[in-house]
């Protein structure tokens, strides 16, 4: 039995899609291309918990969405029946990113220390943004929205599950 939290979620099917057994899928990573590069996927329907393997056939790009095609599901009524829910794939399986880059997930969850050592809270969401990603972190002090900005963010250890940062001024929580 693969374990939820050992998963990394990959796109959203909204619906079935054509007569061949597609399924319409927003896609939940910047580079869709990948989808060439995946074989298995689980799908947790949204009202139920149990995964279920997908072996992926094809995929095609159709606007902001992308089709999928899942080996044993030919037709729209089998498709149907799969229902709406996500697909993830094993984070071990995610590309590896640059130095210095980070999924969201990684992210997420992190307590967040001034270079002086006050505690913050931690990161809720990061939202992005045209210009650059802002982490939301939540702690005693209410919410505080960073800027992922080098001269703001120093450190970032996911190992360590710790972001130590520069506040500016204008954020000085003294």
């Amino acid at each position: 039995m693969v374990n939820k939290s050992e998963l990394a979620a990959i796109g959203e099917i909204v619906k079935a899609w054509g007569i061949r057994g597609e399924f319409k899928v927003i896609p939940l990573t910047e580079n869709t291309k990948r989808f060439g590069e995946i074989h298995r996927v689980y799908f947790f329907r949204q009202e139920n918990g149990e995964p279920k393997e997908l072996s992926l056939e094809n995929y095609r790009l159709f606007g902001e969405f992308v089709l999928l095609k899942f080996a044993g599901i030919d037709d729209l009524t089998a498709a149907s029946s799969l229902g709406r829910g996500f697909i993830y794939i094993p984070r071990s399986e995610r590309p590896k990113l640059p130095e210095g880059h980070y999924y969201y997930d990684e992210i997420e969850g992190l307590k967040v220390y001034t270079t002086g050592g006050q505690f913050l809270g931690t990161v809720t969401e990061v939202i992005a943004t045209a210009s650059n990603d802002v982490y939301c972190v939540k702690g005693d002090s209410g919410e505080i929205l960073l800027p992922a900005l080098e001269n703001i963010v120093r450190t970032i250890d996911p190992a360590q599950g710790r972001m130590v940062v520069e506040l500016p001024e204008v954020i000085d929580m003294h």
